[in-house]
């Protein structure tokens, strides 16, 4: 079995030509291809269903929805759940048809058994729009489809959404157990292939259900699921009309060198355990992490024009910890030598032996407080429990061909770079042709916490620069893609930030009304009582000079 990019087997997908046709075959049988059998629904089913307005919100017959054919599809639950039966955090659920299956299901290496499956939610009282909502880590779980709720999102099924929601081609209890790697289907299927037939089975239900397509489709999701939201638009830009995509995993082919680097730098500085072993969570304490913020903030906050907490002009911010070391005999309130030489080494990226650099050089605002947890862990013993460490998709997915038991320690910068580049064919969404997706007159908006421990901003404000030159400048591409830093915001939130916005309400003006978001209005917990103005890329808040520095209406763009 090879694991090569050219040799992984391209899947039969739902033909996106039968499943527009729906309308068609619900009304009346049609002639068809017998390789390629249209979907099918029942007499009962269809009229039950041609009786029902596209919005309506008399009582439904979402058992009906069971009796669909669809290619490959196994149609598993369709029920009515009624309103306020379900919450959505604090919210009732209104009432909508359950319905869940099964596509493409097989035994795969060494016997497992693999599908994708699905859930999809349809309201009774239907807006008319459609969101997949994005999974996370490397799945493997179906989560309740109630829609895209980060950074105060409000779930779409509230709103009146139709949601679908999947598991990507695989079962996992945990969705950091990336083993479904040492199938070559299977890492198709998580890679983009489930999301377009979910895509194309869900909307099959949905005129089916409704008796009309919906007016507008939406892609929405956080790391993992901001790299499905991309996949969509470079994949499926003629089922989209808008994504949103936050903190998106774009390019782990490359972005894990930088992990291998951080991993390495800070064990070989950690002190050892009882064993005699490094300890990696010992190699920055907490108090160390609390100095370096302070650091950060003394450097580099003021940058912007405002001493306020918050590092928000992170180009200017050309950060060295060198004056943290600690003079002779000093022991406290400082880093030793070993520490700083290991934090500058990380700041500049991962290099070989050459010099020569392998990816961005790391960024560091305020949220260097949360490297604790992706970085350095907790573990009190040599076996480390940092999110970086434990990340067992670079040795499953990442690499080709798999190497389960790859120590990441022993990643060598001259040569193991190239054993992760072949699974870029798959999965990796920093590409910069959307030509199919502006022509379609789709959205992108993109967003990053500057503080992200998971991730390299650099990267993603990199790729976007990328995409600005191949698409006539930045003006041009402001157009139909927009991308936001958040500073000091962690992985998909959190942190000294302020990490609440509504990305998704903003596009959805955009796409439907045509109000390109120059700005998204911010707050969060961490400054309670601050609102400020997230400006499009390459524009930063600046403070005009007067008033209260914690309301937006004192900032602008520019």
């Amino acid at each position: 079995m090879s694991f090569t990019a050219r040799s992984l087997p391209q899947p039969a997908l739902l033909a996106p030509s039968a499943l527009v046709g729906l309308a068609a075959f619900v009304l009346a049988a049609c002639s068809h291809d017998p390789g390629h059998p249209s979907p099918r629904v029942n007499q009962a089913a269809q009229s039950t269903q041609s009786a029902q307005s596209p919005s309506t919100t008399t009582q439904p017959n979402c058992a009906a929805l069971l009796t669909v054919a669809l290619p490959q599809t196994v149609m598993r639950e369709a029920r009515l759940i009624e309103a306020g039966v379900q919450r959505a955090g604090d919210a009732p659920v209104p009432a909508h048809c359950l319905v869940s299956a099964e596509i493409g299901a097989r035994t795969g290496v060494a016997g497992v058994r693999y599908a994708t499956r699905m859930e999809l939610r349809l309201p009774l009282a239907w807006n008319g729009r459609f969101q997949f909502m994005g999974g996370g880590g490397t799945d493997g779980s179906v989560r309740p489809a109630l829609g895209f709720a980060s950074n105060g999102s409000r779930p779409a099924l509230l709103e009146g959404y139709a949601v679908v929601s999947s598991d990507f081609g695989h079962q996992a209890s945990d969705p950091r157990d990336a083993s479904f790697g040492l199938d070559p289907q299977a890492r198709i299927d998580w890679g983009y292939n489930a999301q377009a037939q979910v895509t194309h089975a869900a909307k099959a239900l949905i005129q089916v259900h409704y008796g009309r397509a919906p007016q507008y489709s939406y892609y929405a999701g956080c790391s993992g699921g901001g790299r499905q939201a991309m996949m969509a638009a470079l994949r499926l830009a003629d089922q989209f009309d808008g994504i949103v995509a936050g903190a998106p995993i774009l390019e782990q082919h490359v972005a894990q060198i930088g992990s291998m680097q951080i991993l390495q730098a800070f064990t070989r500085i950690a002190p050892p355990g009882a064993d005699g072993r490094p300890v990696l969570s010992r190699a920055f304490s907490d108090a160390d992490l609390a100095l370096i913020q302070r650091d950060v903030l003394a450097q580099c906050d003021a940058l912007d024009g405002l001493a306020d907490g918050s590092v928000d002009n992170p180009s200017a911010c050309r950060y060295t910890p060198a004056r943290l070391q600690c003079s002779a005999g000093a022991t406290t309130g400082c880093l030793s030598a070993a520490q700083v030489n290991a934090l500058t080494q990380v700041l500049e990226g991962p290099r070989d032996s050459a010099g020569r650099a392998l990816y961005e050089p790391y960024p560091i605002d305020a949220g260097v407080i949360q490297w604790r947890g992706a970085m350095l862990g907790t573990s009190t013993t040599a076996t480390p429990n940092a999110a970086r460490a434990t990340n067992t998709s670079v040795k499953y997915v990442f690499m080709t061909p798999p190497a389960p038991d790859f120590d990441y320690l022993r990643f060598n910068f001259d040569t193991d770079p190239a054993r992760l580049a072949a699974s870029a064919s798959f999965t990796a969404t920093n590409g910069t042709d959307y030509s199919a997706f502006k022509a379609r007159g789709g959205k992108a908006i993109v967003y990053m916490g500057q503080g992200d421990a998971l991730l390299n901003a650099n990267g993603t404000r990199r790729w976007y620069e990328r995409l600005a030159q191949a698409n006539g400048g930045m003006a041009s591409t402001q157009t139909f893609a927009r991308y936001f830093a958040v500073p000091g915001m962690g992985h998909c939130g959190g942190g000294p930030s302020l990490d609440r916005f509504d990305a998704f309400s903003g596009l959805v003006a955009w796409v439907e009304q045509g109000k390109a978001p120059d700005a998204l209005l911010a707050s969060g917990p961490a400054f309670a009582g601050r609102t400020r103005p997230l400006c499009a890329h390459p524009k930063q808040a600046r403070y005009v000079g007067a008033g209260d520095i914690n309301k937006a209406e004192n900032f602008r763009c520019e």
